[in-house]
This record gives structure tokens, C-alpha cells and sequence, in this order.
């Protein structure tokens, strides 16, 4: 429960150099001493202040009042004013002209000298540059804290304004009574919800024409990049901005579809036929399909069929394989057509072919293998960096992310693009069911149209975490030659993870697969007993020697409750992680050695959404507070003032696991994520385990899960793909009720936010 402190500042002990927290002692009215903690701005020496919070115990530093919100009293006592005017920030001020301002001018200086700075005229001791101080300083000071105490007045947290300060400084306030919905774009952890709160609280009408734009907006935003859709019919996205409004009487249908084609008149959204879009979602997908269709009609260098043959043949007899027939067709399609795709699950062989590919390449261009020439012709990505690196192993030949592939800058954007395409006379791009359509478009733009193009991946996988269903729209375009492998190769027959995740698809599992104890294993589990069981499992991991950061990876489908991710990762660093170097950006904490994920693309730190890294140290770097993070053999100096970027990543959703392989994996199935387990994550999430698979939970959940109907993604690339713009697309819910949406209720909603 809320107490009420009133006090003034005594000292500061800790002040962070990349955001407004401080820990700082002080004074109360009635003399005693109290440490205080939390975010607020520079407090003036003399003057009392009223903070809002509570207490806490610390275990280190004992009793601390925990600031939620404060206000100024605006009434200093004749000496704290002079200490106020005589303190650091008055440069040149000392306590003997302060204490004659006070004297001449009274205890009501201060606003006498905001009202009139000429009445520091009768001030004879004072010259004009130590008028323009005071002048200066004053309002400078005066504005800064009038914005945060406005700011508290809406009803905001401390981290909220503390947010809020950070991007708008002392324009905040302003900004906030002119468009609250504008938080929504400009500042992290604020969506509709949030900002509608303010907006009511501000005297926004419940029917106000801004609000029902912002509404469907924010609606059409979210159902996208949530579900996967790239766009949502005039239906879909009218009911669900109406749900979103809470049924409100106060709102007619009519009154969204006005403010509907108010957005479309002003291209807030993009209107083909009945189908409503982001402008971005919808430029990517026309400007992908374009892509496509100019590079299927360009000409690219062609290859004598025998040669081409004989050249696999070579590669065969040089690495001492046989490959399959399928796998040789797969390898001689590639090297005869423009556009190609390769598509298989676990076992059957895709890197094998890759690696044919590749090689015989070499051959038919007469070079050897590797050599710079082979370097300036071949292009080999991957969508993340674990799988480039992957690729790079098993072939030899330097492969790379297709962000740093294609030049991602520091601005967000890409340095080739159609005006100024990639050098390459081959790009072989794996994992390729990962690529969205925004990343898609950027891609096929930037690759020349004389390029032969190969896609690998699993078309059994989940699809990618942004909107678009790129690589499925590939495949049943009919545009890319495409080779499907079923074969599973004779080296990972015996892996019962290739079996049984082939029987997840299929739909029908054998479970005496369990009962071999061989490379898979099921124990029973049910939510409250998830983190003992867990404990058991690391414990017998870690007295094998093996460490908890690199080792293992434990998978879950969902962030929120008792068995979500979030509450998995904190169990696990309080019991393994025992560093008291730490930092704190409530709610998180981070220490050193934990395990951490990078959440979104940052070019200036160089790292990409679901890079993982290990905290190495925490210290000052140019006198910021920095966290020292090794990725992948990489040390970033990470700033603090950054980390909401991170998580912890002993546990990570099965989404950001994609294109990544791991020597042991843990996979919690249970009733708890219901909502969230289909057959395609099972399987997506079982394919990522290299020697062992533990699963954990319940063997009902699992059979549910794997009978369970796929979600389809709502998309126009195909159509697009095919030359049927226009066409009807097939709406598979006519509704999606916006209150059925999401694992749990998020704010602040972004790309990517929600499978983390």
C-alpha cells in the first residue's frame, strides 16, 4: 500500500549516468534520515518535496522507500533557499550573493525572478552574466521538473515517465495533451490500451474521430503481426477495432467506417478491394512479387545438362558419398533453373546438397574450391547468425545473415537494393521458411536479376515471426522449380529425434519411442512442478561437467504464468546464477554470467533479433554504464540504458529457436500453453535438439497438440505471385475477434513482440 514521505534532498549515492534513477538520502520534516530510490530528476537543495511509494527491505541495503511519484511543495525555508541559489548549479554564485537576493527580494524570489528577471536589477552585487545564470538555470530547472511533476499528474508510473522524458524531454507533457495515441509509435511499452487510458483521463470523447482511427490502426497492426496476416478485410478489421472499443453505444458501426476511410483517404492504410493493409505490408508484398517475376524473366547462364551431371559425379567421387536419386535430382534442378527451392525435413539430406551444390558450381565455372574468384560469384545466407554459421561449417565457404548480407545500416535500412544489387552470380539462401515479406522484398530486390537463386528449408516449420507466409506462397506459386525430400538418409535412421519428429508431422506417434531411452526422453509434469523438474535436469547436466550457458536450451511456447518463460528464466539465474554484480531497469535485473537474448535488430551494436550472449562484466565504458556481453565469441559493449532489449535466455520461446541447433533440449509441453501448441511448433522446437530431447509435461497435451488444426496465415503474395491481382483471396475468419488475440495481454505491441 501507497505511504506519503515529505522531506527534502540531503545527498545523492547513486545517480545512473543513462537515465533518470537515483538512490539518494533524505531529510524528512520531522529530521529524520530516509533512503529513497527511483527515477526523477535532479531535486533543488532547501526545497521539501512529497514522494508517493513504499517501503522496502533490501537485502544488502536495508530499508528503502521504493519513489512512485513525488510533487514539489514549492515552499523553501529562508536557508535552503540559500543554499538552493549558492549550490553547483548557479555557477558563480556564492552563498553571499544568494543569501542578498533572498534578502532584497524576499522568500518568494524564485517566482518573482520567473515572472520578471528584471528584479534582479535592484541587485547591485550581481553582474549580468550572473543575471543570465540565475535566469537561465532557473528555467531550465523549472522546466525539467514541471514536466515530470505534469507527467505524474496524468496518472503515469515512474518507468512511464521516465520514458516519456527520455523521447520528448520537456516537450512531453505538451505532446501527450495534443495526441496521446502518438506513444503508440514513439516510445516503447505504450499500446493502445495504455494510451486510450490517457486519452479519457485528458477529456478525449469516448467517440472522438481520433481515437476510433487510432482503434482500427492499432487493430490492423496488431492482428498482423500477431496472427501473421498481411492484411484484414473491411469485416475483420471493423469488428475487431469495434471489440477493441469494448462494444461501446457510444460508437455506431458507421462512425468506424468513417473513420476508416478517413485513414485510407490520408494512406494511413492501403485499401485493394475489400482488403485493408499496413502501407508497409503492403509495398513489401507487391514489391517481393515484383522482384520475382523480373528475375524469372531474366536470362542467367546455363549449363550443358552432361556437364552438369558429370560435375555432380566428381563431387561424389571427391567426398567419397553416394548421394540419392532425389538428392542428385535436387542438386542437377539447381544448377538448370533461375529460381529454385529445396524443401525437407530432419535427415533427408538439405546440407548435404547444399554442400553439392556448391561444389559442383566450382567445377562447372572451372574454379577451384575454395579461391577469391568462387568468393565474388557465390552468395551463401541464412536469416540468423547461428544458421549462417552452420551452413559454414558444414560447406567450408563463408556464409553470412542476409541483414549483414544485404548491408543493414545504422538508419534501419539496407545498402543494396535494386538501384544497387549484390555482386553474385549464385545465392543460396537456407532456412528460408524463417524470411518474412518485408525481409523477402528486401532480399529479391537487392539480388541481380542474372543471379540463379536456391531456397532451402523445411516447409513443415513454423513460419516466419513477422507477417507473410513467403516461403509456403513460394512453393504453391509454381514459380520456383521445386525439389521436395522425404527420404530420410541412412546416417539418421537410428536418431530417434529425426523419428519422432517425423511422427509429430505425420500426426501419429509411436510413443514406445520413449520408452528406448535413446536420445528422447518423456518425463510427466505438470506446471507447479515444472521448476523442480527442471532443477532435477540441470543438475545432473551440470555434474557432468557441462555448463548451463552454451550446452542446453530449454524451449517454451509462451512467455506469461507460472510455466512461461519469464518465470522459468528467473527461477533458474536465482538458483545458478549467485553474481551480486548486477544491474537493475525494473522489471528486469541482470547479472553477470547470465545468459541473455537479444530481442530486436540493433545495426549499431551489430546484433540481430534471437542473437543469445553471455554477460561477461558490468562496469563504466566512457563513463557509461555498460554491460560486457559475449555473443557468439563477440564481446559488445552493451549500454545499460539499452537492456530492455535483452531478456534472459536460459528458457526462450520456440520461435526465436528457429534456424538455431542445440546439443541438448528441453521441451515443457503442457495443458498451461494450450492455446499456443500446435503440431508445427512441436516439431519446429524437437528439430532444433542435436544429441538429446527431454520433454517434460503431459502425454494428453502432446496428442492434443499434434491433431490440432494449423492456423493458415491471410496473405495476397500469392496471388500477386501468380498475376492475379484482384483476384479474391480465400478469408479463412471472418471475424477474429480481437479478444481471442495473443498468449496474454501485451502493451506496447511491435513486430516480433509477441514470439519473442
Amino acid at each position: 500500500m501507497s505511504e506519503i514521505l515529505c522531506g527534502s534532498i540531503d545527498s545523492y549515492i547513486y545517480k545512473s549516468e543513462d537515465s533518470l534513477y537515483k538512490v539518494a538520502k533524505i531529510i524528512t520534516t520531522d529530521k529524520k534520515e530516509v533512503i529513497v530510490v527511483g527515477s526523477f530528476i535532479e531535486l533543488e537543495e532547501g526545497l521539501e518535496y512529497e514522494f508517493v511509494g513504499e517501503y522496502k527491505d533490501h537485502a544488502k541495503y536495508g530499508k528503502q522507500f521504493k519513489v512512485e511519484s513525488y510533487t514539489r511543495s514549492n515552499s523553501f525555508s529562508k536557508e535552503g533557499l540559500i543554499a538552493y541559489l549558492s549550490s553547483d548549479k548557479f555557477f558563480g554564485i556564492g552563498q553571499k550573493l544568494a543569501k542578498a537576493i533572498v534578502n532584497d527580494l524576499g522568500i518568494d524570489c524564485i517566482q518573482k525572478i520567473m515572472d520578471d528577471p528584471s528584479v534582479l536589477d535592484s541587485i547591485s552585487q550581481l553582474n549580468e552574466s550572473k543575471k543570465k545564470v540565475i535566469v537561465e538555470t532557473l528555467k531550465e530547472n523549472y522546466a525539467s521538473e514541471q514536466v515530470i511533476i505534469k507527467l505524474f499528474s496524468f496518472g503515469l508510473t515512474n518507468k512511464m515517465v521516465y520514458r516519456l522524458y527520455e523521447v520528448y524531454g520537456t516537450e512531453a507533457a505538451l505532446r501527450i495533451e495534443d495526441n496521446p495515441y502518438s506513444l503508440i509509435y514513439d516510445v516503447d511499452g505504450f499500446g493502445f490500451r495504455k494510451s486510450d487510458d490517457l486519452a479519457l483521463k485528458l477529456g478525449f470523447a469516448e467517440n472522438d474521430r481520433l481515437r476510433l482511427r487510432e482503434a482500427i490502426r492499432y487493430t490492423l497492426n496488431t492482428v498482423c503481426y500477431q496472427q501473421g496476416y498481411t492484411f484484414l478485410t473491411s469485416k475483420q478489421l471493423l469488428n475487431s477495432s469495434y471489440i477493441l472499443l469494448n462494444h461501446n453505444p457510444l460508437i455506431s458501426m458507421e462512425d468506424l467506417k468513417e473513420a476508416l476511410a478517413n485513414l485510407v483517404q490520408n494512406e494511413k492504410i492501403i485499401q485493394d478491394e475489400d482488403r485493408y493493409y499496413d502501407p508497409i505490408l503492403y509495398h513489401s508484398e507487391v514489391k517481393c512479387a515484383e522482384a520475382i517475376q523480373k528475375l524469372k524473366k531474366h536470362h542467367t547462364r546455363e549449363y550443358d545438362l552432361d556437364k552438369i551431371k558429370s560435375a555432380v559425379k566428381t563431387v561424389q567421387r571427391d567426398l567419397d558419398i553416394t548421394y540419392t536419386d532425389l538428392q542428385e535430382e535436387a542438386i542437377i534442378k539447381a544448377l538448370s533453373n533461375k529460381l529454385t527451392i529445396i524443401t525437407g525435413g530432419p535427415g533427408t539430406g538439405k546440407s548435404t546438397i547444399i554442400n553439392g551444390v556448391l561444389k559442383s558450381y566450382a567445377i562447372l565455372n572451372n574454379l577451384t574450391f575454395p579461391c577469391d574468384e568462387l568468393d565474388q560469384k557465390v552468395v551463401m545466407m541464412a536469416p540468423t547468425g547461428r544458421a549462417a554459421k552452420r551452413m559454414s561449417e558444414v560447406t567450408n565457404f563463408k556464409a553470412t545473415t542476409i541483414h549483414k548480407a544485404l548491408g543493414y545500416n545504422y538508419e534501419g535500412g539496407f545498402t543494396f537494393s535494386d538501384d544497387s544489387p549484390l555482386s553474385c552470380s549464385l545465392a543460396i539462401i537456407d532456412e528460408a521458411s524463417m524470411i518474412d515479406v518485408s525481409l523477402a522484398a528486401s532480399l529479391f530486390k537487392a539480388l541481380p536479376l542474372s543471379a540463379r537463386i536456391i531456397l532451402v528449408g523445411d516447409e513443415n516449420q513454423l513460419p516466419s515471426v513477422g507477417p507473410g507466409n513467403v516461403f509456403h506462397d513460394f512453393i504453391a506459386s509454381n514459380i520456383f522449380t521445386t525439389v521436395k525430400l522425404f527420404e530420410i538418409m541412412r546416417q539418421a535412421k537410428d536418431s530417434n529425434i529425426v523419428k519422432l519428429s517425423h511422427m509429430v508431422y505425420s500426426g501419429e506417434i509411436d510413443f514406445r519411442v520413449f520408452s528406448e531411452k535413446k536420445e528422447v526422453y518423456f518425463y510427466p509434469c505438470d506446471a507447479k512442478g515444472l521448476n523442480q523438474m527442471l532443477f532435477k535436469m540441470i543438475d545432473a547436466y551440470l555434474a557432468t561437467g557441462s555448463d548451463l550457458e552454451t550446452g542446453m536450451q530449454i524451449l517454451i511456447p509462451m512467455y506469461a504464468g507460472v510455466a512461461g518463460i519469464d518465470a522459468v528464466n528467473e527461477a533458474i539465474t536465482s538458483r545458478y546464477n549467485p553474481s551480486e554484480e548486477k544491474v537493475v531497469r525494473e522489471p528486469l535485473v541482470l547479472k553477470k554470467n547470465d545468459k541473455v537474448l537479444q530481442l530486436k535488430n540493433d545495426p549499431t551494436l551489430q546484433l540481430m533479433n534471437g542473437d543469445i550472449g553471455i554477460i561477461k562484466g558490468i562496469a563504466k565504458f566512457n563513463e557509461k554504464d555498460t554491460l560486457f556481453i559475449d555473443f557468439d565469441g563477440r564481446m559488445v559493449q552493451y549500454p545499460v540504458k539499452e537492456m530492455d532489449n535483452l531478456r534472459l535466455a536460459y528458457a526462450i520461446s520456440i520461435h526465436k529457436s528457429q534456424g538455431s541447433e542445440y546439443e541438448n533440449v528441453i521441451l515443457p509441453i503442457l495443458p498451461n500453453y494450450h492455446m499456443m501448441l500446435r503440431k508445427k511448433i512441436i516439431y519446429t522446437a524437437m528439430t532444433r535438439a542435436k544429441k538429446k530431447l527431454i520433454l517434460l509435461g503431459d502425454i494428453q497435451t502432446l496428442k492434443d497438440a499434434v491433431k490440432a488444426l494449423e492456423p493458415i496465415r491471410q496473405t495476397g503474395l500469392l496471388n500477386l505471385l501468380q498475376g492475379l491481382r484482384g483476384k479474391e483471396v480465400k478469408i479463412l475468419d471472418a471475424t477474429i475477434p480481437f479478444d481471442t488475440l495473443a498468449e496474454y495481454d501485451m502493451e506496447g505491441i511491435t513486430p516480433y513482440s509477441f514470439m519473442e
